[in-house]
């Protein structure tokens, strides 16, 4: 590959350049202790992707508080002292193996996304609508409420950077709770708050407050979702504060319909097995399920095609002055080139590909045709909704 190579060009960024293009985008890695603290096993993973040449690795969700954890019973946090050793130790092991590789810590709040067996407390939100998919009844956020959680993402984001993280990414997607404060579906308030934007505003200039101004912090948005928020609505949300953060990542959906995030096949029958929520179903009311209820479910979800969230990730790259990112269906080295030279992307993130490949930056880097062994069969996918490590169930 020419030296000039486009993917494996520096960026640099507000506070921060990255090694190159490629990001491995944040991915369940189902690495955490029942309390959230990372397990060691977390290192091998990610410096195997970062000694392979990777610029950029962002961890999988880290939840900022017991209150905002996610279903996923091995989600790793960053919600206390405590967990900034285990971190530490991490982030050691990685820079060894791979000294130039930019580790980002993304940081999450549920919102109405949980579980409340897994949270115990009450389940909340933006409003008081409930999830399709979660059912949880939920408690609407006072402004009490709001300021104590822009302070849990401070507080979240000065641990990762104690324990060394080049920066951390504001999860803003997804129908996780930014986003839920973001989407008009879901955000009817009659408050200050109905502004979605000025959550946003108010976690990432607190983050700033606890860190520094030149702390980097990224920030991931859907570009649209089921309930009505389109590429306009995130176009004002990154204006809001595109003066603040080094990029944003573009990503597409919410967890009412989380097949749409990701595409592919439709792996129900082991969710059966493995997910929080349908587990509990009995064995012949879910046969029930599959023959009366599923198809109506699928009409709903949308095929897999390459490079899904590109034409709104470029629809707001013209429209904002923050570097954009953008994830989605990357499954070929000449995509990936084209994203970046014909499409006005900064970098493009993957994360299946990663799991079937670790190696997948070395591969670009010396294949001008390399396409992706992933199948796009989600088993990974639906795994990671247990308390199993990540891994392809294809490439074994």
């Amino acid at each position: 590959m020419a030296l000039n190579d486009i993917l494996f060009r520096p960026l640099p960024l507000r506070n921060i350049t990255l090694p190159n293009r490629l990001v491995r985008s944040a991915t369940c890695e189902g690495l955490g202790l029942p309390d959230g603290t990372p397990r060691p096993e977390l290192a091998a993973l990610y410096a195997r992707v970062g000694a392979a040449g990777v610029g950029t690795l962002i961890t999988g969700f880290c939840f900022v508080s017991l209150e905002g954890r996610a279903m996923q019973p091995a989600q790793c946090g960053c919600d206390t002292d405590t967990k900034i050793r285990a971190w530490q130790d991490i982030v050691s092991r990685v820079k060894a193996a791979a000294p130039d590789v930019k580790l980002v810590m993304q940081l999450a709040h549920a919102g109405r996304q949980t579980l409340r067996a897994m949270t115990h407390t009450a389940v909340v939100g933006a409003s008081s609508r409930r999830s399709r998919y979660f059912r949880e009844a939920v408690r609407p956020l006072t402004s009490i409420d709001i300021a104590r959680i822009v302070s849990d993402f401070a507080d979240a984001s000065h641990r990762a950077q104690a324990a060394g993280f080049d920066g951390v990414q504001v999860h803003a997607a997804h129908g996780y709770l930014l986003h839920q404060f973001l989407s008009p579906g879901t955000n009817n308030r009659r408050d200050e708050w109905r502004d979605g934007a000025r959550f946003l505003t108010a976690v990432v200039e607190a983050i700033q407050a606890r860190c520094g101004d030149t702390f980097p912090v990224f920030a991931k948005f859907s570009a649209a979702d089921e309930d009505g928020l389109i590429p306009g609505d995130t176009v004002q949300h990154i204006r809001s504060v595109e003066t603040r953060i080094s990029a944003a990542e573009i990503s597409t959906g919410t967890m009412e319909y989380a097949f749409n995030i990701i595409r592919g096949a439709h792996p129900i029958r082991q969710a059966f097995e493995v997910n929080p929520l349908l587990r509990p179903v009995p064995r012949p009311l879910r046969g029930l399920f599959r023959r009366v209820f599923l198809r109506s479910v699928e009409r709903r979800l949308l095929p897999f095609s390459e490079n899904y969230n590109l034409e709104a990730a470029t629809h707001i790259a013209t429209r904002v002055r923050a570097p954009v990112i953008v994830v989605g269906g990357f499954r070929r080295a000449a995509a990936l080139r084209l994203a970046l030279a014909d499409s006005g992307m900064a970098a493009v993130s993957l994360c299946r590909p990663f799991i079937a490949e670790p190696d997948l930056a070395l591969r670009c880097r010396n294949n001008e045709e390399w396409n992706s062994s992933c199948t796009n069969c989600n088993l990974c996918t639906i795994h990671c909704d247990a308390d199993r490590p990540v891994r392809c169930y294809r490439n074994r």
